[in-house]
Order: C-alpha cells, then structure tokens, then sequence
C-alpha cells in the first residue's frame, strides 16, 4: 500500500465529504475513494477491522427514517421525562414516537447489537447538542434539555399541528 500524502481542504469540501461518509465508520480518504470509484483501502477506517469490529451493511439514501425525522421525537421524550434523562430511558420513550414510521432497514441491529434506529437518535441527539438544543456539559449518558431546546420543541409541535390540519382539510 502506498504511504498516506497529506492535503488541505477548504471547509466547503469538507462538508461535502462529511454528506457522504457514516459517522465513526467512514474516514474523508474512504469517501474520496468511493466518489473516485475506487475500492476499499482496508486501512484508514476508523473502527479497527483487525479488531473484531467491521462496519454493518450501509443504508443507502431513502431506505431508512431520514434524520430530520428523529429530532421531534428527542424533543419530546426528553420534555416528557422532565427536561433530562439517561439515554436509555430517552430512547424508550421515543420509541412508540417512532414505532409506525421505522422500516425494516431501521429496525436492522448493528453489529454491536444496537437497533439501527437507536444509534441515528443518538445521531440526532449530537446534532442538537451542536445546535444548542441538548446540554454539552451534562454527565455521560444523561441527555438534557436547554432553554432553547424547549423553544424548538415548541416550534416543532406548531409545525406538526399544522401539517396534521393540512392532511384533514
């Protein structure tokens, strides 16, 4: 294998690498080369092959929830266990949230056990931690609502209600 070269990259190209790459699985270089039609390096990946642990099947664009979809759902477990909660707990309450809208693809078990769907809400929950939405200074593990979380959630359910009054018109 050849020895890695290192580039610069403004932070617009770095955007589009991050679309195209699974968070934790892909590196910029693994998506560079899928965009090249290029194969597999084998090397460079961050999770450790060599160490028992390869990447699932991945989901192509359409097939699962899109993550838009699992912010309301966080929201509101999180408001109705009281502004915070164990990650656990957050994820059981949103799971009868999400339950009609998850496919097969969604419902799949990572390799590490995990349902699919489960990890893309702890996706949404980084998401929103990066909005400003959840606490980044909480203890591990514990997701918690800030003021301006509880704001979008009420912007959220506004919008929601008023999708709802379009479909019974």
């Amino acid at each position: 294998m050849m020895s890695p070269t290192w580039i610069e990259i403004d932070d617009e190209v770095m955007a589009k690498l991050r679309s195209g790459a699974e968070p934790f699985v892909d590196s910029p270089n693994d998506v560079l080369r899928q965009l090249l039609g290029l194969g597999p390096a084998g090397e460079g990946r961050c999770g450790s092959e060599s160490a028992g642990w390869a990447p699932g099947p991945r989901v192509r664009r359409g097939e699962g929830l899109p993550m838009p979809e699992y912010e309301l759902p966080l929201l509101r477990a999180l408001s109705q266990l009281g502004g915070s909660a164990p990650r656990w707990r957050v994820i059981e309450a949103a799971r009868p949230m999400l339950a009609g809208r998850l496919s097969e693809v969604d419902r799949g078990h990572l390799r590490n056990g995990e349902e699919r769907w489960e990890n893309r809400l702890a996706f949404a929950r980084l998401r929103s931690v990066e909005r400003g939405y959840l606490k980044s200074t909480s203890l591990r593990g514990i997701w918690e609502l800030t003021d301006a979380g509880i704001e979008r959630l009420g912007q959220l359910e506004a919008e929601a209600q008023q999708q709802e009054r379009k479909v019974h018109e």
